[in-house]
């Protein structure tokens, strides 16, 4: 069984041929496409998936230790979890959660165990007890993905929105001032934005956080694909392997500290496999951690599969990615500068993952991402990346005044990987260019 587990675990790169072309060749992706959207989404790869298919015989469903199929997949699953909590540079006091696809679900389970989910139903039948009820005060950064914002409007919370600063940045100053009024808070930002790339001060954040006793939970969906947070003590993390190279139906994580999760009480949910004994009237629960929080049938492939993402990432290496990502990014925004009304998002000299976004003055987002799309097979995204306040902030946008005019802050946005080459830079670019004429 240890030999079934070496196995699925193995180095999925040959460590004497390099890397970059290991990986590169590895993408799948029809021919001809250049991929300039992995902020939504990252790419299969057939080293992943050649894995997956190893798998594929000795799967079973978990929760049963004598068939031996089941047991193996047992140990699979717990093995997951331990390489899982390598890669992402986890305490030993946390454990690592399945949830549903993406960070979005993370967030709503760590909801639940918080306690401060609630069904729209629920809160609008127990509209008129609410106001004099204390709620938790929850802080969410300037740069939030809605998940990590209106999930928490829309919760048994007060929610408080730290501003950006005259440098279109964090506020700290401000931030600080939240947290002297209600120390105790939970703050919950994002590492990095989805929309222009800019990086958090995890470290002053962190700092402040431990200074007034806040928890800290820190959205990593457009973050963890390039590195892991440095100088940091957080208490959980929301993460999206599907944005990995490899992560495609992947699940959704949590990474949460045990300290968190009440025991004392059920279970988030009471399902099969959380249930140390049923009786027609009467029930326990398993204690363990994660497993009393992982009910029902669990997503052993898709688990498996976020378990590999990392770890193909890792095997690349983080200080590589960063390096060759930095380089892209410095050619792709020198080249965006040329072109002439253009509108880049952001503050530029703010530190920032590969991902740009602009307008063009006089063009729709849309038509453009549609020209470069089907007439010179480049994918980027238009749209608001589901950001819409921070695309108020971004647009100069008048909240009041969007909301007579249904006005929605729209933009293009490029997403970097490291796998790209400077000629697929420069193709992008001259690209940019023949589609703007195209389109005035």
């Amino acid at each position: 069984m240890q030999a079934f587990l070496n196995r699925s675990f193995a180095p999925l790169l040959n460590p004497n041929e390099s890397v970059l072309e290991q990986v590169k060749s590895s993408i799948i992706l029809k021919k001809g496409v250049s991929y300039f959207d992995w902020g939504a989404s990252g790419l299969a790869s057939a080293l992943v998936e050649k894995r997956v298919k190893y798998l594929l015989p000795y799967y079973a469903n978990a929760h049963s230790v004598a068939s031996k199929h089941a047991i193996l997949m047992g140990m699979l699953l717990k093995e997951c979890q331990e390489k899982l909590k390598r890669s992402l540079n986890l305490s030993t006091n946390h454990c690592v959660l399945s949830a549903g696809y993406g960070a979005s679900s993370a967030i709503k389970k760590f909801q639940e165990i918080l306690g401060v989910c609630i069904p729209s139903k629920t809160k609008k039948n127990l509209e008129p007890y609410l106001k004099d009820m204390a709620l938790k005060r929850v802080i969410v950064g300037p740069y939030e993905h809605h998940s990590n914002e209106i999930s928490w409007r829309e919760s048994l919370c007060e929610v408080v929105r730290i501003p950006l600063n005259e440098h279109g940045l964090l506020d700290l100053e401000i931030l600080e001032q939240i947290l002297k009024k209600s120390p105790n808070s939970l703050v919950s930002v994002s590492a990095a934005s989805n929309v222009t790339g800019i990086l958090t001060p995890l470290k002053e954040v962190s700092s402040l956080c431990k200074e007034y006793r806040a928890i800290l939970a820190l959205d990593l969906a457009n973050f963890s694909a390039h590195a892991n947070p440095k100088d940091c003590e957080y208490q959980t993390g929301f993460y999206a392997p599907h944005k990995l190279l490899g992560g495609i139906g992947g699940c959704g994580l949590l990474g949460i500290s045990k300290d968190l999760i009440d025991t004392q009480i059920p279970p988030s949910f009471s399902a099969g496999g959380v249930i140390k004994y049923a009786n027609c009237t009467r029930h326990e629960f398993i204690d363990e951690l994660p497993l009393r929080e992982e009910f029902g049938t669990p997503g052993l492939l898709q688990f498996y599969r976020s378990a590999l993402a990392y770890q193909l990432r890792d095997e690349c290496g983080l200080d590589f990615i960063h390096k060759k990502e930095n380089n892209l990014l410095r050619v792709l925004m020198h080249g965006l500068k040329d072109l002439p009304a253009i509108n880049i998002y952001g503050n530029l000299t703010a530190s920032r993952v590969g991902v740009v976004a602009f307008n063009i003055g006089g063009i729709s987002p849309y038509d453009l991402a549609r020209v470069l799309s089907y007439e010179y097979a480049i994918e980027t995204r238009a749209g608001c990346s589901c950001a819409g306040p921070y695309g108020h902030d971004l647009l100069n946008l008048n909240a009041q005044k969007s909301s007579d005019f249904n006005a929605k802050p729209g933009w293009l946005r490029v997403s970097l990987h490291f796998t790209h080459s400077i000629n697929d830079i420069d193709y992008l670019l001259d690209s940019l260019k023949k589609a703007v004429k195209k389109l005035r």
